[in-house]
C-alpha cells in the first residue's frame, strides 16, 4: 500500500548513485524536475529545486535555493519512514562549514548561503539506503 507523506516533515540538518550537485564554481541560476527511487523500492521523491547565485565569500560563490518535492512511503509496514536529506557547505559569516554529515530537510522550503548542495532520498536512521536525487 502506497501512503503519501506529509510535505511537513521536520527540518532538521543524508551516498550512492547520480546526485544533484552544487559544485560551488560560479554556476549559472537554474533548476528543474528532479526525482529519485530507494534501490529496495520502499521510497520515492519528486519534485522541484532551483538555486540562484547570491554572494561570493572566500572566493566561493553562494546560492539561495529553494525545492518543492513530493515523498512516498512504499513500504509503510516496514517500519522505516522516508524523508530528504542534503549534504552542503554553509557560509557562517566568517567561514565556510561543511561537517560532511547527511542533515535532515523538509519536504519544501528554501535556504540561503549554502554551496556544494547535494540532496538524497533515505529511510530515516538508515543511511545505506540513501540515494541521489537526479
Amino acid at each position: 500500500m502506497t501512503s503519501k507523506l506529509s510535505r511537513t516533515i521536520a527540518v532538521a540538518a543524508a551516498g550512492a548513485g547520480l546526485v544533484l550537485s552544487l559544485a560551488g564554481s560560479a554556476q549559472a541560476d537554474g533548476g528543474g524536475s528532479y526525482g529519485a527511487r530507494l534501490a529496495n523500492g520502499c521510497g520515492s521523491t519528486s519534485g522541484t529545486y532551483h538555486w540562484y547565485n547570491s554572494t561570493v565569500y572566500n572566493g566561493k560563490t553562494s546560492y539561495k535555493t529553494d525545492w518543492d518535492f513530493d515523498l512516498y512511503d512504499l513500504c509503510s509496514t516496514n517500519g522505516y519512514a522516508v524523508s530528504l536529506y542534503r549534504k552542503y557547505s554553509k557560509w557562517n559569516g566568517s567561514a565556510w562549514i561543511n561537517d560532511g554529515s547527511y542533515h535532515k530537510i523538509a519536504a519544501s522550503g528554501a535556504e540561503s548561503t549554502v554551496a556544494d548542495v547535494r540532496i538524497f532520498l533515505c529511510e530515516v536512521g538508515r543511511p545505506s539506503t540513501c540515494v541521489g536525487i537526479s
